[in-house]
């Protein structure tokens, strides 16, 4: 399903194999000499399934667009060269490179667009997720700022592609939903819509929207038949799917039996459809009670890690049927191979996952929302443009406004003080202020706690304070108290008395404390959202920042960032 997504980041383009060779000393062909630079570009398309004439063509252009030294035609012909090179990934993304370099100050409709695109499309192959987001990211605001609307929506269908592999299926259904729209409105069809079509179908399906699922399956199999019977297969085996939750058991297994041997054909570039597939027949087989077809495709999955070293959610429930299936029989020695196995999946789906949700609300998310207040600011101030306000409610408002702006200004004095006070505290720590003990609070023995008890956790405290340990998100005084091996009873009694604080108001602080100094050093991090730097201090809600910030200093923290970022 992924290999099959990249036909949308690139646009409208091909898939080139072949085998790279040495274009430092390449002669342009004598039939060629005399020929344009458009006219050899538009020759290569017809050629672009024979290997050795289109890298004829592909070097040819590269070198006609060396002598004009043309930015435009050189980001084309370096494009169109990186296809030479089958499974040479470092090549590809040199040629990419160089396509983005020289054209990434044209504000063409197309470059660096595609090949930023194009390049988001390798390294989400190769399971690099962030580099891929940074370069869909890439793609989509140059697809904005030339105003190419098809591509930005063909970049917003990657994104939710994204989305999609993390788990984050509503959000992702609702922006393929957009792309199907905005393609529907503009009568756009092709490979590209079905696959986005396919991709919201597949979404719908994880959300157990069972009947909008078989509706998008049904007609991307009735489009697909008239001039796409490559993904034809994909949606059978989709809609076969679907029809297993339906609990249709037997036409689910006849629909995935169907569109199997097709894509066994493009192995091992389909392997996320092909471990689909062998994860459904095994539970079907399971219905039907034949135990040994339910082995086979239970290890099929086993066989397609072993020889692609894909991984996906689908992959990593056959590992956990395959561990159930070998305890049902009592073979230990099984048991122990595939939980070892699955330890090794779990650990490639955390590595590539959890880093790209994180990216994906700060980096997409966040300015997402950013646009979308604005463009209501927008509708709202020109829809009071042409709004006729009668004299006495102007009179009214105006009386208002005087009164709010009274409060505010009092307000704000009161804020610009608090701000003030806080640009004037001197942190010693680069990090962030130490917690100070009362050196005047009772003796260990008034608490009943031994003297080498209360330093143990004392010197624990410093050291989690050290390692700003209180960033984690949910930290409890049980799971503080393990690590500084005491019991929660203890280490709340020393907090409060040494510290003057409970537990939960210490941890507060310390975060408050070290966002005030991060706002500060760091403009980047200004630019999150309040839910997004929440997040990454530990809350669990913004509600619970903002409340701890304000109680803290006496000011909140949206107006915190907006008198720093004036400041500048």
């Amino acid at each position: 399903m992924k290999k099959l997504a990249l036909i949308v980041s690139i646009f409208f383009l091909y898939m080139i194999p072949g085998i790279a060779q040495d274009t430092s000393a390449f002669t342009i062909p004598d039939s060629l000499k005399n020929k344009t630079f458009d006219e050899v570009e538009e020759l290569s398309y017809q050629y672009y399934r024979d290997t050795l004439k289109y890298e004829i063509y592909a070097n040819t252009l590269l070198a006609k667009a060396k002598q004009k030294n043309d930015p435009l035609s050189l980001a084309k012909a370096y494009k169109s060269t990186m296809f030479i090179y089958k499974n040479k990934f470092p090549e590809k993304i040199a040629y990419l490179d160089s396509s983005i370099a020289v054209s990434e100050n044209l504000n063409d409709m197309l470059y660096p667009a595609v090949p930023y695109s194009i390049r988001g499309g390798e390294y989400r192959g190769i399971g690099d997720y962030s580099k891929a987001l940074d370069n869909y990211l890439a793609a989509l605001r140059h697809a904005s700022t030339s105003n190419n609307i098809d591509f930005y929506y063909l970049t917003k269908h990657n994104i939710a592609s994204l989305k999609e592999d993390i788990g984050e299926f509503e959000e992702a259904a609702i922006i393929y939903k957009e792309v199907i729209d905005y393609e529907d409105k503009n009568n756009i069809s092709g490979a590209e819509h079905l696959v986005t079509m396919l991709h919201l179908a597949d979404t719908y399906r994880k959300l157990e929207y069972k009947d909008s699922t078989t509706f998008y399956n049904t007609k991307g199999i009735q489009e697909s038949l008239k001039d796409s019977l490559d993904i034809y297969h994909f949606f059978v085996l989709h809609e076969g799917i679907n029809l297993y939750y339906k609990q249709q058991y037997q036409s689910s297994l006849d629909s995935i039996n169907k569109a199997l041997p097709f894509i066994e054909e493009f192995r091992p570039r389909e392997e996320e459809a092909l471990v689909d597939a062998y994860v459904y027949l095994a539970k079907l087989y399971k219905e039907f009670d034949e135990d040994e077809k339910y082995l086979e495709y239970l290890l099929k999955i086993n066989e397609s890690y072993d020889r692609s070293g894909f991984v996906s959610m689908e992959m990593r429930e056959g590992y956990e049927l395959l561990i159930d299936y070998y305890k049902s029989i009592d073979d230990k020695n099984k048991q122990l191979y595939y939980i070892d196995k699955l330890f090794a999946v779990d650990s490639i789906l955390d590595t590539n996952y959890k880093s790209l949700s994180k990216k994906i609300v700060l980096e997409y998310d966040t300015p997402k929302l950013l646009k979308e207040k604005q463009n209501l600011i927008d509708a709202l101030e020109q829809k009071e443009k042409k709004t006729s306000i009668k004299f006495i409610i102007v009179v009214f408002f105006a009386v208002v406004l005087i009164i709010v702006v009274v409060l505010i200004y009092i307000k704000n004095v009161r804020y610009r003080k608090r701000f003030k006070e806080l640009m004037q505290a001197s942190i010693p720590d680069a990090a962030i202020q130490k917690e100070v003990l009362d050196k005047h609070a009772a003796t260990p023995e008034a608490i009943g706690i031994s003297e080498d008890i209360v330093n143990s956790v004392i010197e624990g405290l410093q050291k989690f304070e050290d390692k700003q340990g209180y960033l984690s998100t949910n930290i409890t005084t049980g799971e503080l108290a393990k690590k500084l091996q005491t019991n929660s009873k203890y280490l709340s009694k020393i907090i409060n008395t040494y510290k003057k604080k409970s537990f939960s108001v210490y941890i507060n602080e310390l975060r408050i404390e070290y966002v005030i100094e991060k706002l500060k050093r760091e403009s980047k991090f200004r630019l999150y959202t309040i839910k997004a730097i929440s997040r990454e201090i530990g809350f669990n809600t913004t509600e619970a920042f903002s409340k701890s910030f304000y109680k803290k200093t006496g000011i909140y923290p949206s107006y915190f960032i907006k008198q720093l970022e004036k400041e500048k």
